[in-house]
Formats: structure tokens, sequence, C-alpha cells
């Protein structure tokens, strides 16, 4: 079942969504629900449920500003809005923030299941991809073994050997040219001769392993997670990792 979690200020609207929707025969179970953004943030930063139905204007905390720092910390739940606001400003600022719908009240059941059917294909698809990555991620796991079984350079074997016990600080091709005391273009071209990748690309592989390894621990904030393998901007991680799994990190630790 696929978890939705409902925020309105209207009692009545909340109150509908949660107890009239035939979410069983959709899939879903309604997990929680909230008449404020700052609540439904701490819920949804503990549960983080696959689908979250948000009013856009509220008291204190709104739709869009929830959903900003649910993004900020890399939560990947599907966000529908309903609003009973028609404006265009809102429209664009909810397409930036990757929201999946945007729909008007009075609320249509059919438009809602739609929507709620378009977010479940997301998530599959989601699904599918991480899966697909944690089976390339075995063969590539593998790939880094047989570097050390095969009678590479000494130079490269001893560059890997580097990396893999400093790639959580900020690292370059250069520093570990200068460690083995050669040249960046010698190593460059033993990188993309003898394993087919560049520097860039292997370092990269060995992070994002190791994020992958950390984040079995649920509990360990994203941002340390980041750190740890050598990223100060959490940003940059978190795009990174995105492009190699398929899904952002905090997705991706909250299926492991």
């Amino acid at each position: 079942m696929y978890q939705v979690y409902i925020v309105d200020d209207a009692v009545l609207t909340r109150k509908a969504l949660v107890m009239t929707m035939p979410w069983d025969q959709w899939g879903c179970v309604v997990v929680g629900s909230a008449d404020d953004g700052e609540k439904a943030f701490e819920d949804i930063r503990e549960m983080e449920p696959d689908i979250v139905i948000t009013d856009i204007r509220m008291v204190h905390v709104g739709g869009l500003e929830l959903i900003g720092r649910c993004r900020a910390q890399g939560i990947r739940s599907q966000f529908i809005i309903i609003s009973g606001y028609n404006e265009f400003e809102y429209a664009k600022a909810a397409l930036r923030m990757e929201v999946l719908d945007y729909i008007l009240k009075p609320i249509d059941d059919e438009e809602l299941h739609g929507a709620v059917e378009k977010a479940v294909q997301r998530i599959g698809e989601s699904r599918a991809m991480m899966a697909d990555h944690r089976e390339q991620d075995g063969e590539s796991r593998s790939l880094l073994l047989e570097y050390d079984e095969k009678n590479i350079n000494a130079y490269l074997r001893r560059a890997l050997e580097y990396v893999q016990a400093n790639y959580g600080r900020e690292l370059s091709i250069r520093d570990v040219a200068s460690y083995l005391a050669i040249s960046e273009s010698y190593l460059a071209k033993l990188f993309k001769v003898e394993l087919k990748i560049t520097f860039l690309e292997y370092l990269t592989r060995v992070r994002m392993r190791r994020a992958m390894e950390l984040m079995r621990d649920k509990n360990m904030p994203i941002y340390e997670v980041a750190e740890r393998v050598g990223y100060r901007d959490y940003r940059h991680f978190s795009s990174t990792f995105k492009k190699l799994a398929g899904v952002g990190p905090k997705e991706f630790q909250m299926r492991s």
C-alpha cells in the first residue's frame, strides 16, 4: 500500500479527503494529516510518505513553503497541491518544485484519482530504477575487486588504494598524482587505458558505493552521509546520487 499524508487547514476538506476517498481501492492508506505546514513538515520528515496532498494557503507555513522545506531535506515524496486559487504564479512555483499535480477546489474525485494514479506510477518507476541500480552497483563492486586482482600498473594500483583511503576529503587527480610523484596526464591516461573510466568517474563510484552503505542506517542524516563521503555541498551530492541511482538519497535510504 502507498502511504498518503494530507495537509489542509479547512477541517471539512481534510476530513472529507481522509474519510470519503476510496484509498484502499487506489492501493493507498492515509497515514496522517495536519492542519498546518509546520506540523506536517515534522510528520513528513519522520514518516516519509509516498504521496503528500497539501493545500497551498495555510496559516503559518503554506503548501509551497512546506514542499520547499521537504525538497531541501532530500525528501522525494510525490506532492499534489489542492487550492481554491487559480493563480498562475502559484502554478509556476509548483512546477519549479516538481509538484505532480495542481487541483482546484472543489475537488473532483476523478481528477484526484488521476493524480494519485500518476503518483503511484512515478513511484513504481523510481523503485524499478533503484532496483536496477542496486544490481549495477553489485556489478561495480565486483569490478572494483577485480581491479585489485588484475595485473595492473603499479602506479594505478597505488592510486586506487589512495582514493579508497581518502575519498572522504576533497580529492583531485592532482592530489593523487602528487602523492605518487607522477604527472596528472600520465595518471589520467592510466585510468582511461586500463580501467576504461576517468579518475573522476572512479572517485564518484567509490563515494556513491560508500554512501549507499552508510544509508543502511536510516537514522543517519543525509547531510552527514554527504560529508562523510567527501561532499561539502549537499545539493551537489544529492544531484550526483540521483543521477547514478535514479532516485534521491532520502528515498534510497527509506527503501534500503
